[in-house]
């Protein structure tokens, strides 16, 4: 029996009222959209969730109408929905994840865990949510029930993009932008590869970030290293794998800090990554099998990695698994 799970999707009809748009969504995948609202919310400080008020100035409105659609089907209310879609603003250090991007004969493919808290019952509500306009697919998000924001994300124009956690020695920036709510505005907005590069480099952020971008080309595959408000690009070079796991390459050296296993083990992720890709070459495919081999081995699994994402740009194709391990026990 294989290690992981595939995920249900959902599809979303962007030109339906807000209000509308989650109808047909049956209430058991909202039942556990509540249940992970709660845990996100309990391990939050009470007052959190009044910061749901400076994410709605902050982002003009742009996302209100949705946060408050969603909050009638997930409980709570818009001020906590809001604050789950910034909780990576929030709790940096909960946070990891391991990402490569391969080239092939069928254009860049991007492979990657997340390794994101709480994990075992975020696997459980993960659900690959595609959105539609005008009947034509416009991009889709590995999710849950009530998200709005993006960590994994794949464009109908052409490009994908992860995010993975960093620590950076120059904090955050209460002024910028949410990085989730961003990553959302990059699927959503960018008219292609070139347009979502500048958007992940220029905007100032509320926090540090390292978004792994890959468009229809190979090519076309960066690192984008971000503080709130610097970045670098980190290129894949020839046909070798570009690995991110969460430590600076360009700004900062990397560095093994001792603060839990998602630091410590860092570098030996990046390390286990380009082992396990080091014999691959631009002119041989990557199948799902081994790229999900890859991802569930031992020495780049955690303990809280709670989804395996799977994306294609040129074919606009992404799939969702979850370990099988973390879903399956008591």
């Amino acid at each position: 029996m294989v290690p992981w799970v595939e995920c249900p999707s959902i599809d979303i009809d962007l030109d339906r009222p807000v209000g509308e748009r989650y109808a047909d969504v049956p209430d058991e995948v909202f039942e556990k959209g509540r249940c992970l609202l709660r845990a996100i919310m309990q391990a939050m400080p009470p007052a959190a969730r009044y910061l749901g008020d400076a994410v709605r100035l902050r982002t003009r409105n742009r996302f209100h109408a949705e946060a408050r659609a969603l909050a009638q089907h997930v409980g709570g209310d818009w001020r906590s929905v809001m604050v789950a879609n910034v909780s990576y603003d929030l709790a940096l250090s909960l946070f990891g994840c391991s990402t490569v991007a391969l080239p092939t004969p069928d254009g860049p493919v991007l492979a990657r865990n997340m390794d994101w808290f709480p994990e075992r019952i975020l696997a459980r509500t993960s659900y690959l949510i595609r959105l539609f306009r005008d009947e034509r697919f416009c991009f889709a998000n590995a999710g849950w029930p009530g998200s709005i924001g993006a960590v994994t994300g794949l464009s109908g124009r052409g490009f994908a993009v992860a995010l993975n956690a960093v620590i950076s020695p120059e904090g955050t920036n209460k002024a910028g932008y949410p990085v989730l709510l961003h990553l959302r505005r990059v699927l959503e907005d960018a008219d292609g590869f070139d347009s979502a590069l500048r958007m992940l480099s220029q905007q100032r952020l509320v926090a540090p970030g390292l978004f792994t971008l890959v468009g229809s080309e190979n090519d076309q595959r960066v690192v984008i290293e971000r503080t709130p408000r610097r970045h670098a690009h980190r290129w894949a070079k020839d046909g070798r794998p570009l690995v991110t796991t969460n430590d600076y390459r360009l700004l900062f050296k990397p560095r093994t800090r001792s603060a839990g296993e998602i630091d410590e083990t860092t570098c030996s992720r990046y390390d286990a990554l380009r082992g396990l890709f080091a014999d691959h070459r631009a002119d041989r495919p990557a199948d799902d099998i081994t790229l999900l081999h890859a991802l569930s081995d031992p020495a780049v699994i955690q303990d809280i990695t709670a989804q395996h994402v799977i994306l294609r740009p040129r074919s606009g194709r992404i799939r969702l698994y979850v370990p099988r391990r973390v879903v399956e026990s008591a």
